[in-house]
């Protein structure tokens, strides 16, 4: 059920970026957000490693490892969306990359991945040690065809970072899937950040993106980042306030916006 609001929210949202155009849906999976978007009128194509995990017939699904190379020429589609991916592969700078060369020039990257800055999995990790859900213990080798399990769980910095020195520019963030009690949690987080602005510094507060890293802290359990392709046009980078975060599209809606 999680993941079908998370990707009901992704549907609502991906008209606000992209009224129409060629959308590709990167590590497609069961098939729900390509299903959606044909539905709402899109172009549409999708691929993913196991193209079997697909429950929609009426779609096809390209046999792709990103990593390895996508099958689309360069500057192909206007958007690609990759929900609950990025956090699974060994080369997620490398997967970017491949994003980039098949977005045409200001195209749009909408990537998902689950939100380990909110603060039940700040408390998680300080409890545990380890992030939630990320590579276990026990080894184990893939099923044939099958996605690793989190080898890659990504902060917000390091996001930001990925994407900004590799082409594009971050443009939205904001959270999905949200989590009913976390709000239960709410007088931590304002300990948190009085904390952060009496005793840090405000180059501090900047350099490890406190503003963002705030307004993710009690969202959902997926984080979402919308990136501009890079151009000559756009080359002066997105626009920041001065505790270095960046300018949103909108307000988050509703509170929040996991596969």
């Amino acid at each position: 059920m999680s993941k079908i609001r998370r990707t009901q929210q992704i549907l609502e949202h991906i008209p606000l970026l992209l009224p129409k155009g060629r959308v590709l849906d990167a590590g497609t999976g069961k098939g729900e957000l390509a299903h959606g978007l044909m539905a709402m009128g899109y172009d549409v194509a999708a691929c993913d490693i196991d193209p079997a995990a697909c429950r929609f017939p009426d779609i096809e699904v390209t046999k792709a490892d990103i990593i390895a190379g996508l099958p689309y020429a360069d500057g192909t589609f206007d958007l690609v969306a990759a929900l609950e991916v990025i956090e699974h592969m060994e080369s997620p700078f490398r997967a970017v990359r491949e994003f980039h060369r098949i977005l045409k020039p200001e195209g749009l990257l909408l990537l998902t991945t689950p939100n380990y800055g909110n603060i039940e999995k700040r408390l998680f990790y300080l409890c545990a040690g380890t992030l939630p859900r990320a590579l276990r213990y026990e080894p184990a080798e893939p099923a044939a065809g099958r996605a690793h399990h989190h080898v890659a769980p990504m902060s917000l910095s390091l996001l930001k970072y990925m994407l900004e020195t590799n082409g594009f520019d971050v443009i939205d963030i904001f959270t999905a899937n949200p989590k009913r009690k976390i709000w239960l949690l709410a007088p931590l987080v304002g300990v948190i950040w009085l904390f952060l602005h009496v005793f840090w510094s405000r180059s501090r507060r900047r350099e490890y993106h406190v503003s963002d890293q705030m307004r993710v802290i009690l969202g959902g359990r997926s984080l979402a980042l919308v990136a501009r392709k890079r151009t000559q046009a756009n080359a002066g980078g997105p626009r920041t306030a001065a505790d270095g975060s960046v300018h949103l599209l909108e307000q988050e809606r509703g509170g929040t916006c996991q596969r």
